[in-house]
């Protein structure tokens, strides 16, 4: 079963480009989910994901690229939920529960102005990881490059930030810039995971493999290398198992990276636990 699988993948086009999609995917945001799960922004990147659904409604609606629209979507509302909850000291959770459905509201209005054919909306909510083209392959390759760019550059700056802001303000990090880049980066990495997993399962590449890397990694180099790995690993054997279960590959890869959680969780209490006997 194993040949035939990778004999397939190597033979169609389509299967090839899931795989691809689904590893840098995986790398993108395995990337930035340490810095999400360290800073606790857990809930921009989730905000982040269902505003993308306005975005796609607009995109159809004005004939533009959805993809595009819904970047800049993503990034729109990231920097507004920072900047009210910076500048005007609302909660975070406040102004998410504000503008998120918002956004959602704006594309279900936008949605009933389109007239002829509309992509599944099954298919944006869960992901299809199946329809991925070359195209969807490059940009998510650029945007691995971009977020290997970035990291190369600034890890020190983005080290400080994700511990302890205050610290970082301190030392002369310029934390603002650090703060809105990784929101810009966070906002990508969601809209090209939502091809894969969906509206609703995208958050889970943004969090789970970095909160079970935390359980793991002593530094965050160290988090950012086993998140990334978690992932991989997690999508590879996700395609695997859809194509040998005939399931929808996104939502197989969100519940192994939730099985790879409760192991490592399990494990490590289990060598706590014979530590102090």
């Amino acid at each position: 079963m194993i040949t035939r699988f990778i004999g397939d993948v190597l033979s169609y086009e389509f299967l090839r480009n899931a795989m691809i999609a689904a590893i840098l995917v995986s790398t993108l945001t395995g990337v930035f989910s340490s810095v999400v799960v360290l800073r606790k922004i857990e809930f921009i990147g989730d905000g982040a994901a269902h505003a993308t659904f306005g975005g796609i409604a607009f995109g159809l609606l004005l004939g533009a690229n959805y993809i595009v629209m819904a970047a800049l979507t993503a990034v729109v509302f990231a920097v507004a939920v920072s900047y009210f909850t910076r500048r005007n000291r609302l909660s975070e959770s406040s102004v998410i529960g504000m503008l998120l459905p918002l956004s959602m509201s704006l594309g279900v209005i936008a949605l009933s102005f389109v007239r002829g054919y509309t992509p599944d909306v099954m298919g944006l909510f869960f992901g299809n990881i199946l329809l991925v083209t070359a195209a969807d392959v490059w940009l998510l390759a650029g945007a691995n490059l971009g977020a290997i760019i970035f990291f190369s550059l600034f890890f020190r700056e983005i080290l400080y930030y994700a511990y302890d802001e205050k610290m970082a303000r301190h030392y002369g990090v310029p934390v603002a810039f650090v703060h809105y880049g990784t929101l810009i980066g966070i906002s990508l990495s969601v809209v090209s995971s939502v091809k894969i997993a969906g509206i609703i399962l995208v958050t889970a590449f943004l969090i789970i493999p970095a909160v079970s890397a935390r359980l793991l990694a002593r530094s965050l180099r160290s988090m950012i290398s086993i998140s990334v790995v978690l992932g991989v690993t997690a999508s590879v054997l996700g395609m695997f198992f859809s194509y040998v279960l005939n399931m929808p590959p996104g939502p197989v890869i969100v519940v192994l990276l939730f099985v790879q959680f409760l192991a490592i969780l399990s494990v490590k209490k289990l060598l706590g636990s014979k530590e102090n006997d």
